[in-house]
Order: structure tokens, then sequence, then C-alpha cells
């Protein structure tokens, strides 16, 4: 029987981040996915489903990129490149999602206590407006 010695010195370094860096982006990836199934209301939802979820797949993607380019001497700049294209749709996603779902009136939950969007809504449509 292998002792935990032997095995963590059989393992390379690459190895090790890669491993930790899947398990990392899955632990965020099912926070998100618990959040949206959990909390009460579609702005909650929206967060949920947007902030972990990004993070934890820009972490699977930043572990892809470890291993490539240790053990396939591919260039990791796609999996970099794929990060970032994904922080920069993501959050202006679930922005247009969240301000379409105020617009068109979707209530908040009722423990909810203030409104911020509200005054901001009212100057742009009054603007429209004119």
């Amino acid at each position: 029987m292998t002792s935990l010695t032997e095995i963590l010195t059989s393992v390379s370094l690459s190895d090790l981040l890669t491993s930790l860096l899947l398990l990392a982006g899955a632990f965020l990836i099912l926070a998100g996915a618990i959040g949206v199934a959990r909390f009460a209301d579609f702005f909650s939802r929206v967060h949920a489903a947007g902030v972990p979820s990004t993070v934890g797949v820009a972490t699977v993607l930043a572990a892809s990129a470890v291993y490539l380019s240790a053990h396939m001497d591919q260039v990791f700049w796609k999996p970099i490149l794929a990060i970032t294209g994904l922080f920069l749709t993501v959050p202006l996603g679930t922005e247009m999602l969240a301000r379409a779902a105020y617009i068109t009136n979707v209530k908040p939950a009722e423990s909810y206590q203030r409104d911020d969007a509200e005054e901001r809504h009212a100057v742009e449509h009054k603007e429209a407006v004119e």
C-alpha cells in the first residue's frame, strides 16, 4: 500500500494545481446552481447564476490552461482568451436581463426594503418620452 507521501511526490506540481483549480471551479459552479434553485426571486437568481458561475467556469478554464501548457505543449492563450470573453459578456448579459425584468415590472421578493433603481429608471423613462 502506498503512503500519502509517495503519492504526493509522484504527482507533478502542474497536475496538483490543475486538480485544485478544477475542484474550486466545480464548487463555485455548484454554489451558483444551488443559489438558482433556492433564491426567492428573479433578481437574486440572476445574480446567483452570473457571479459564481462566471468565476467557476473561469477557474476550470484556468485549469485547462495549466494542463495544456504543462502536458501537451499547446498554446495556453486560448483558454485565457475564453476567460477574457467570459468576463466581458456574462456581467453585461446578467445586467441586461435584470434591467429588462425591472422595466417589465418583475417584482422582487417582499423582503427587499428599498428600490435603488426606481429613481434612475424614472429619469431614463422621462428622457425617452421627451
